[in-house]
């Protein structure tokens, strides 16, 4: 099966390079077709600027719907026809619906919001959504490397294993997760857009975490014909092919579609590893009249294989060993028994009607199937020198157990909603009603073992015994939410207000699959009401600051090692902050200072293994327990602009003063309270460049790079000065090429070449305790050869 992968996809390159002209003059004869239709070249989107009226209802061949005119803080330099979902021109986005459900301005939206448009993904070559999310300020999105999850911190809040705050949301529904490890992952090419909305977001999307939400915008059809094909090939065998082409299906424009595929496969740099996945993503969308429109998505992924590295021991990674450091290749499962192999579907629809110039309803569903087969070995600690054939020498063999885990999750989620647009004397009224609802149903049948320790400087892994599947975990989970929200404009003055209620059920039971006893049981039912209320004001320079507080809810299902069910996790926030567009060219920066309370925080217990507590809910090899209550404090600072043609400039820093203020949890004799969380950094700061010639012999060529800071952080629950993970630097380098500017006949033809950690640097990116440390991303390297038109 690999072999003929590998032929099909090396084909590929031959086929892409040789056949360029063909494309070349197809594409130029289907554009020359559908020109006589004359149709409107804008990406079609679900929630997007209200159109001027019209008394017919068909669609004509005619130029873009006009917006109903808004009152707008300042003009947006590079943004006249961009929408809350749609492409972004550059790496400056302007609008958004994450932070309101509505097409809103990021300027009048009181909370900080960034966005990673489509064109800043390419340039960085990002290969998963946690790489895309680099050099966004108050986000720390590769603790752990690797492209089988994304797990992110977000001012400070995060996690590893059960305990990992993982992407959150998809085109605004939430992203359910499994009992362990049947996790979703979608790809960045799917994307138009990820956004970043800092700070709780429960008053429009329920259960959420309090540090913020990561919300990934998919790719539309498009109205006028597009499409792209693409090869990448990098280090360790790296080869990676995909097309994306999209256009009208009939000559009225009401039939729109876009058809997305990709394939990949690669070695690693850690031995007998691989990933792999296909794709097919195909979309259509109906458009009957000016004042609907229907949208249908479909999505099949297929990974054989993906990476996500050891787990290794403190001692030799973090920690000097005197028998030598753990390589970063080193590979502390078995060849023959490690695997991850997960099967990915959904389909999803996006409806949208206008009544007239004051009612708009939308309805947005989406349902997802996975499943998964997880198979590893997890490093305890370091084994007697006798186990694995050094003799008398300690801290060399390192002990394992085995783990394999078959789950399954099915989720749905539906969100609708009523808009009205209207006056109350100077009052300008956008507000909206939202009813929504989301469903799960996970179950996990696993088991664990124990298995023969390795000598991590000359391995011998031997034969292997797989676990029993001993174990059954059953997870549902439901919640139902109604919101409403009021966004005002009183001459420069913007104001929201929004208050929502939400009733959510989950029970979550475990038993031994051969007597059917009971070890675990959670029922959980839970309501709460949360609330936000925010003002900007709008002046005319374009400064714009802004003042807002927020509160959260998130329901957590589990018990810690005593058996009691956890309670849900509230909090709430405080923030002000100033945005700035400037008038005289494209850009957008923005500065936030917030305070962020948050009770019941959940985190792994590392002093009660779930081997000796099993009526725990399992993370990794331990329990979870809630502390008490955690205090986020901190500053943020984000700059996207284009000051001249052909320049790009992204700027990010952040400083997050995270602690434990109440916890009656003690370890070793030492309070948790008054320590700072596992695995969250101080400190973060980024800076890229990209500039492309615009004229001479070598325009289109553009260079750039990029320098990543990641601050220290603690491994260990008491911060214990041999915990404490370095801070590292990193430097990211890149080239590209629009080989139009060569030559008229090369247009549409397109080079990069993508570097990352270019010193090779050697860091250990975070740990999760003692046993639990993982390597950051050496260098990487990857070129990229793509035809567009």
């Amino acid at each position: 099966m690999m072999r003929t992968f590998r032929a099909k996809w090396f084909l590929h390159v031959s086929v892409l390079v040789t056949t360029g002209q063909l494309i070349e003059a197809v594409s130029v004869a289907s554009a020359q077709a559908i020109s006589s239709t004359s149709l409107p070249p804008v990406v079609v989107e679900h929630s997007k600027p209200r159109p001027a009226r019209r008394t017919s209802h068909a669609i004509p061949p005619a130029a873009p719907r006009a917006a109903t005119a808004q009152p707008k803080p300042a003009p947006e330099s590079g943004a006249a026809n961009e929408t809350a979902r749609g492409p972004v021109r550059g790496v400056v986005a302007h609008r958004s619906a994450t932070g309101s459900k509505t097409d809103a301005s990021i300027l009048e939206v009181p909370q900080s919001i960034t966005v990673v448009t489509r064109e800043q993904m390419a340039t960085q070559g990002v290969r998963t959504v946690a790489e895309a999310l680099r050099y966004e300020p108050g986000v720390v999105s590769e603790t752990r490397v690797g492209d089988r999850f994304d797990g992110v911190f977000i001012r400070g809040f995060g996690g590893f294993s059960a305990n990992a705050n993982f992407l959150h949301f998809w085109d605004g529904l939430r992203l359910a997760r499994g009992v362990s490890y049947a996790m979703p992952s979608i790809d960045p090419y799917l994307l138009e857009r990820v956004e970043v909305l800092r700070g709780p977001a429960s008053v429009l999307y329920g259960q959420n975490n309090l540090g913020g939400m990561v919300n990934l915008i998919s790719k539309s059809p498009t109205s006028v014909p597009q499409g792209e094909v693409m090869t990448r090939f990098g280090d360790h065998n790296r080869i990676e092919g995909g097309f994306d082409v999209g256009g009208p299906l009939t000559k009225d424009g009401q039939l729109l579609y876009r058809l997305i595929g990709l394939a990949r496969k690669a070695d690693t740099e850690v031995n007998y590893t691989t990933t792999e996945r296909e794709l097919i993503a195909p979309m259509v969308t109906w458009r009957p009249t000016l004042d609907t429109t229907f949208t249908l998505r479909a999505v099949h992924d297929r990974d054989p294989s993906s990476y996500q590295p050891n787990t290794l021991p403190a001692l030799g990674t973090l920690q000097a060993n005197p028998n030598g450091q753990i390589p970063r290749s080193f590979f502390a499962g078995h060849p023959n028994y490690n695997t991850y192999d997960r099967t990915q579907d959904s389909i999803a629809y996006e409806l949208e009607h206008r009544f007239d110039d004051t009612w708009a309803v939308r309805q947005n569903f989406r349902y997802m199937n996975i499943s998964s087969d997880f198979k590893a070995l997890s490093v305890t600690g370091f084994g007697a020198g006798s186990t694995c054939g050094a003799g008398t020498t300690a801290n060399l063999c390192l002990a394992r157990t085995t783990t394999h885990y078959l789950e399954t999750l099915q989720a749905a989620a539906i969100d609708n909603q009523v808009e009205a647009r209207f006056a109350t004397g100077w009052l300008q009224h956008t507000v909206l009603m939202g009813a929504d609802y989301q469903t799960s149903s996970a179950d996990a049948t696993f088991g664990n073992g124990t298995s023969t320790n390795v000598n991590y400087l000359n391995p011998n892994y031997g034969t292997i015994v797989a676990p029993n599947l001993t174990t059954k975990t059953v997870q549902n989970r439901e919640q139902t939410g109604v919101y409403l929200q009021d966004q005002m404009r009183l001459g420069k003055l913007a104001l929201v207000l929004g208050v929502r209620n939400d009733w959510a059920n989950a029970f979550s039971d475990t038993r031994t699959i051969t007597t059917g006893a009971y070890t675990n049981r959670s029922h959980p039912s839970d309501s709460a009401t949360t609330w936000r209320a925010g003002a900007t004001y709008l002046f005319d320079n374009g400064l714009a600051p802004y003042a807002s507080y927020s509160t959260s809810f998130e329901p957590t299902i589990g018990t810690d090692y005593t058996g009691a069910a956890f309670a849900p996790t509230t909090g709430e926030q405080y923030e002000i902050g100033v945005k700035y567009q400037p008038t005289g060219f494209n850009g957008m920066f923005m500065l936030s200072l917030y305070d962020i309370t948050q009770n019941n925080v959940l985190t792994m217990d590392s002093t009660h293994l779930y081997s000796k507590y099993p009526a725990c809910t399992q993370s990794g090899l331990y329990c979870q327990i809630q502390q008490g209550q955690v205090r986020s404090k901190g500053i943020e600072l984000s700059a996207k602009v284009s000051p001249l043609p052909g320049l790009d400039l992204i700027a990010a820093f952040s400083h997050n003063d995270i602690e434990i203020t109440r916890s009656t949890q003690v370890v070793s004799g030492i309070a948790i309270q008054g320590k700072v969380p596992v695995g969250a950094p101080a400190n973060t700061a980024s800076l890229w460049a990209d500039y492309t010639l615009q004229s001479g012999q070598l325009a289109g060529f553009g260079f750039g790079g990029g320098i990543r800071y990641v601050g220290e952080s603690y491994g260990d629950n008491i911060n214990s000065m041999a915990m404490i993970v370095p801070a590292y630097t990193l430097a990211d380098l890149m080239l590209h090429y629009d080989l139009h500017g060569l030559s008229p006949q090369l247009k549409g033809w397109k080079l990069a070449f993508n570097m990352t950690n270019v010193f090779d640097k050697t860091y250990v990116s975070a740990c999760a305790s003692s046993t639990q440390c993982f390597y950051g991303s050496g260098r990487a390297t990857m070129g990229t050869i793509k035809y567009q038109w």
